[in-house]
């Protein structure tokens, strides 16, 4: 088989426009080891065309943090899966999520060489609402976290899990308001609930490392779902530390539970993020997409 030719898609934005000094740093380490070009993007959603019009290449590679990846993954969708490219990850960004779904490798050279190395994985694909996603999908309280990172990411310079948590204190304190929703899993009938959140995720970790789903599997055909009752303040302030361990899968107030097709529905306007893109709807429709994606990943440990 021939090697692999790539397409590096870089967001020059990504970690506080950081990436943008990165990219004589990528074309050095990629330049001796893959058959590649390098497209710069311009502005926002210009990565999803560019993937889109990827069928030449047998492998995309996203260079940037979530967001770049989840554009990257939304343009490859558009292709049909006989000749969609592999989907290939420099993590240069801030939150990393997928970086951490995915098994790569933290550290720019190390992820250069696993890219160069070719090996592939089939990964499960999400989708809610026509968009596809890599990692989590969440309505509630992380989509409030999440529009506020946004905002300290640009006006605190904060990234990874100390933006996450950073943002989370400020929701807890000011808007720790919960919804009432109805609910269907699979092809049950839709039950009626009070939830703080639901997140449906395929990988174990969002807002940067937070454990959310600490056993999600990317290969199984599921989300694993994790639903929290309302809380007080000092409920969710006691809670939080075993939240982000991944150690509260346990407590009464959180039921987790796996499903391939989840429908949430809300007589409001419900805030929900998909790998941290924030969305408003009244009903999300999420499904997963078994082995959707092949993926450029690192020997197993």
């Amino acid at each position: 088989m021939p090697p692999a030719r790539m397409l590096v898609i870089v967001n020059p934005a990504a970690r506080h426009g950081e990436t943008a000094a990165l990219v004589p740093v990528i074309e050095q380490l990629l330049e001796m080891m893959v058959d590649h070009d390098t497209v710069i993007t311009e502005s926002p959603g210009h990565a999803i065309e560019l993937a889109a019009s990827a069928q030449a290449y047998s492998v995309v590679v996203a260079a940037g943090g979530d967001g770049t990846a989840h554009e990257v993954l939304n343009g490859l969708m558009r292709i049909p899966q006989d000749r969609r490219p592999a989907l290939g990850l420099l993590p240069t960004g801030s939150g990393n999520d997928t970086r951490r779904t995915l098994g790569i490798s933290k550290s720019l050279s190390d992820a250069a060489l696993e890219l160069a190395a070719d090996r592939r994985e089939r990964f499960d694909v999400g989708v809610c609402n026509g968009i596809y996603f890599n990692n989590s999908f969440a309505a509630g309280l992380d989509a409030k976290v999440t529009a506020k990172a946004v905002e300290y990411k640009v006006t605190k310079e904060r990234d990874g899990l100390w933006l996450y948590l950073t943002a989370l204190f400020y929701v807890l304190m000011k808007d720790l308001d919960s919804f009432d929703v109805r609910v269907s899993f699979d092809e049950e009938a839709p039950s009626s609930c009070e939830a703080l959140l639901i997140a449906c995720t395929q990988g174990p970790t969002y807002g940067g490392g937070f454990f959310i789903t600490p056993d999600a599997d990317p290969h199984d055909g599921l989300f694993d779902v994790c639903l929290i009752d309302p809380l007080s303040l000092p409920q969710a302030i006691v809670r939080l530390p075993f939240v982000v361990a991944g150690k509260h899968t346990s407590m009464k107030v959180v039921h987790m539970s796996r499903h391939s097709r989840v429908v949430i529905e809300c007589d409001e306007p419900l805030p929900a993020q998909i790998d941290g893109e924030v969305l408003l709807e009244r009903r999300y429709e999420l499904s997963s997409l078994p082995a959707a994606i092949e993926c450029v990943v690192p020997e197993r440990a």
